[in-house]
């Protein structure tokens, strides 16, 4: 047990020397740099998205209409463990 805390011990200073180099306001991305500023007289507030009323999306499938849904159930009622693998068969 002693053995484990000491490698996880050591892993976690080798993460705190990476992380020290990283800063909070500016994250490399794709060989370029996003930086952000923030307003200190600003109010930042969040809220919660109703997404109770979204429309159907316009790529939604109806299952009646779909052809692969009829198959599926076709497929279904076989019994593939009965199947014979021998290729002289």
């Amino acid at each position: 047990m002693q053995n484990y805390s000491g490698e996880i011990n050591k892993q976690i200073e080798e993460a705190d020397k990476i992380n020290e180099k990283f800063t909070t306001t500016s994250l490399p991305y794709n060989g370029t740099t996003l930086s952000y500023t923030t307003n200190p007289q600003a109010v930042y507030t969040s809220r919660l998205l109703d997404f109770k009323n979204l429309p159907e999306p316009k790529n939604a499938i109806d299952s009646k209409d779909n052809d692969s849904f009829k198959y599926s159930e076709s497929i279904e009622a076989i019994d593939f463990t009965k199947l014979s693998l021998d290729k002289n068969n």
